[in-house]
């Protein structure tokens, strides 16, 4: 089995925190089938203010990168066999409903400490 990264990514002015709580029973439901499954690896909500780095003189900002409307808001790791089983994973993401996106990346094989 391989890992794959999810970025979730949602409207960054529509998509509120009380839209955000009211998604959350769906986000609970996937992730503990996710969970039952073993396909869950782990995951990081970025609720919070992000800060932006920007040139060589290290220029700081307090926001988030927004593209076309979407800022990330999370990250969710899953064990799947390819790509496209990832993607069937991804497909249960409550966010698509919202108008949210989800961007799949296989995450490389990490180094073991010892070995090359």
């Amino acid at each position: 089995m391989k890992e794959f990264m999810l970025l979730i990514r949602v409207n960054a002015v529509s998509y509120t925190a009380e839209k955000a709580k009211a998604v959350n029973p769906a986000w609970n439901k996937v992730i503990e089938k996710w969970k039952a499954d073993s396909v869950f690896v782990t995951s990081f909500v970025f609720p919070g203010e992000s800060c932006v780095l920007t040139g060589p003189e290290r220029t700081v900002r307090k926001e988030a990168v927004v593209s076309d409307d979407l800022k990330v808001v999370s990250a969710i790791v899953l064990r799947a066999a390819d790509p496209e089983a990832a993607i069937e994973l991804a497909k249960a993401c409550p966010v698509l409903e919202h108008g949210g996106t989800v961007e799949v990346r296989e995450v490389p094989p990490r180094a073991v400490a010892g070995r090359q």
